[in-house]
């Protein structure tokens, strides 16, 4: 701990005549040049507290006959400047050692003066300094047994009490502590000093004395860090107590800012132990006897559990998906595999209509719009969860919009760090990463190919997922031979595939020479790759592939991502898409009862296969009536632990396990396209 100095006192008015002390002749141990010190620190109040001095006047002129100063004044004055050298040294230039030899020096010049409490005071102090508390312990019990009389002892007994706290000495600071309230105190010590007696108090799990204390030094504490002090005590120690101590001593309570500390302490756990119904109706009665004393964060946590769990309605269902814009058809995709999931339109012939409701938000492709939609959700619809968005931004939007809340949360966005938002937020989507790993295991590692292309859209998903493909290729040692970028919604692809295979290239001699004489010459592509991944959506891909062939750039396996999965991609891409590579999320197989189930559904309610964005926001949802209907889910705190626990669960996608950050994960599949037909590719190798 370090203590200032104040500049007032008997021992410290003035320091006039210290030059006549540089020689130090008059200490045994004579001025030895000091060893290396610490850094300068600085010390408490002095020593000996007096009245303040006397305003001075000027003297008139001495006569002849002023009386001169006694031997005994020359005496205390000669001691008095001895002892302030050695502080000088200390607390000006932060010489401790020298400082220490010093004052030994005048203590045992001077074991009689009226100054020798003072020094050993002092030495404590800069023992206290440099980390030597047993020292200090041993010059304080020293000026306490030689001089009962001293007016220093109430320093002497506070400065040992914040030694033993800090050394753990936790009875030895009570008694301390004890010995420090038998004096007269000013309000902010005698705070000070009860903050420091419930401190040690919880140590030695006394919680109900320290929660007295604490009580009593908030109460009458005098400044803004002694009430911090006070109050932090009093948290501690409120966190210890048992639940019939806290309420006997809230049962005292006088309506202080210290008895609302409790209350709020008795409204968290009534949270915890889930009585929803007494939290809110205490948190009432809180408010109005402790009225803007109970922390406006502490108070909306409160509120929130406990009004999510007793008006939040179990069958109903959110989602916050892109209805509007560019992405509208994607959204409403995913829409119609939550509808699926829940039956809404046209269940099982095998089961009754089950009684949920959906309530959906639009969000675009606007963060704001996200935001907007996910409290509407919440504080007006009272929706037990929400599924989706299904972007980035827009996902990391609403998580943020309904934070503390403890609404779950179940993103289809396939950005990995979704979970890490917070401790519901979850996510039910193909990592690119995973995709990465699948695609280039394969191609690279079991089929052995070793040179490869990239033809991939100017955007952040075409240059994030080239990026890691190429980083996976670097690692394993495989070679890049060309890559080109195309703008997103071009038609033409003519100049990127001339580019990459070289159709551009200049004439050679031989070839010149022919050309002169009449010979048409043609330029024949220069296809030194063996793969060409392709991260685009099934759309571009369909257009891409038959531009291929037509500059014979034919020899290549293509290879996609989860983009390609989609019948359309045959529709549009027609023969030139044979033989593809491509992950994806989901494939109709009515060999899985999971994906039957949902083919089932979905034809029932739209009269068509599902799209795989359709089975993702099928699978979350499946995952949430699963719950529902198993009693394992009755509220948003109980949805959340039925998520983490998820493991194997027969997903239409294939097998989902929760990981311990809230990622819902599935074991890509590796498709390919044979006689027009999306199917897996694993069952061609096994």
């Amino acid at each position: 701990m370090l203590i200032k100095l104040k500049p007032h006192g008997r021992l410290y008015r003035t320091l006039p005549g210290l030059a006549i002390l540089a020689s130090c002749g008059f200490f045994l141990a004579g001025c030895a040049a000091p060893k290396p010190l610490p850094d300068k620190v600085t010390t408490t109040a002095p020593a000996r507290e007096t009245k303040p001095p006397v305003e001075e006047v000027p003297a008139p002129p001495p006569s002849p006959a002023a009386k001169m100063p006694t031997e005994a004044e020359k005496d205390d004055r000669e001691e008095l400047l001895k002892y302030q050298e050695g502080v000088r040294i200390f607390r000006e230039e932060g010489r401790a050692e020298e400082a220490l030899g010093l004052l030994d020096g005048f203590l045992m010049i001077h074991p009689e003066s009226a100054y020798a409490d003072d020094a050993l005071l002092e030495q404590a102090r800069i023992h206290v300094s440099v980390g030597e508390d047993r020292e200090a312990i041993g010059l304080i019990n020293r000026l306490l047994r030689d001089f009962p009389n001293t007016p220093l002892r109430k320093r002497a007994f506070i400065e040992a009490g914040n030694i033993y706290s800090r050394t753990d000495r936790w009875r030895d600071c009570i008694q301390t502590v004890d010995n420090v309230l038998t004096f007269e105190l000013t309000p902010e010590e005698r705070s000070g000093a009860l903050t420091l007696r419930s401190e040690c108090s919880i140590q030695r799990k006394r919680y109900p004395e320290a929660v007295q204390d604490a009580l009593e030094s908030l109460k009458i504490s005098t400044s803004a860090d002694s009430s911090q002090a006070a109050r932090s005590a009093l948290q501690q120690a409120a966190d210890g107590l048992k639940d019939r101590d806290l309420d006997r001593i809230l049962a005292q309570s006088d309506g202080s800012e210290g008895y609302g500390v409790l209350a709020g302490e008795r409204l968290e756990r009534l949270v915890e132990k889930e009585r929803f119904e007494e939290a809110l109706r205490e948190l009432m009665d809180a408010l109005v006897h402790y009225p803007g004393l109970l922390p406006e964060e502490q108070v909306g946590k409160i509120f929130a559990a406990a009004s999510d769990r007793l008006l939040v309605r179990s069958d109903t269902i959110g989602a916050i998906l892109p209805l509007s814009g560019p992405y509208r058809v994607y959204g409403e995709k995913a829409l119609q595999g939550i509808q699926a999931a829940l039956g809404l339109f046209h269940p099982l012939p095998s089961e009754t209509r089950p009684r949920y409701k959906l309530v959906v938000g639009d969000s675009g492709a606007d963060p704001v719009m996200a935001q907007r939609a996910a409290r509407k959700l919440v504080d007006n619809d009272q929706v037990l969860v929400i599924v989706g968005p299904l972007f980035s931004r827009t996902s990391r939007a609403a998580a943020q919009a309904v934070e503390g809340r403890g609404v779950p949360i179940i993103s289809l966005s396939p950005d990995p760090a979704i979970p890490g938002l917070g401790e519901n937020v979850f996510r039910r989507a193909l990592t690119d990463r995973q995709q990465i790993d699948l695609l280039v295991e394969m191609a690279h590692g079991r089929l052995k190919m070793r040179k490869f292309a990239f033809l991939y859209p100017d955007t952040p998903y075409g240059h994030e997922m080239t990026q890691l493909f190429w980083d996976e290729l670097d690692r394993r040692g495989a070679e890049v031979t060309a890559a080109e970028s195309f703008q997103p919604g071009v038609t033409d692809f003519g100049p990127q595939i001339r580019a990459m295979a070289g159709l551009d290239r200049g004439l050679t001699p031989e070839q010149q020479t022919l050309k002169d004489s009449g010979v048409e010459v043609e330029v024949e592509a220069l296809v030194d790759f063996d793969g060409l991944f392709i991260p685009a959506d099934f759309q571009t891909v369909g257009l891409l592939a038959p531009q291929l062939a037509f500059y014979d750039v034919t020899t290549p396996t293509l290879l996609g991502t989860d983009g390609w999965n989609s019948p359309w991609v045959t529709e549009l891409g027609e023969h030139y898409v044979e033989g593809a590579l491509f992950t994806g999320n989901f494939i109709p197989d009515q060999m899985d009862n999971a994906a039957r189930e949902l083919m089932e559904r979905y034809w029932l309610t739209f009269g068509e296969d599902p799209q795989p964005l359709a089975a993702q926001a099928y699978d979350a949802t499946l995952l949430i009536r699963t719950g529902l209907e198993s009693g394992m889910v009755r509220d948003r705190k109980s949805l959340t632990r039925y998520l983490l626990s998820v493991r194997d669960f027969p997903a239409a996608e294939g097998r989902l396990t929760t990981g311990e950050d809230g990622d819902i994960a599935q074991r890509p599949h590796l498709l390919t396209v044979r006689s027009g037909n999306i199917i897996r590719f694993v069952q061609e190798i096994d």
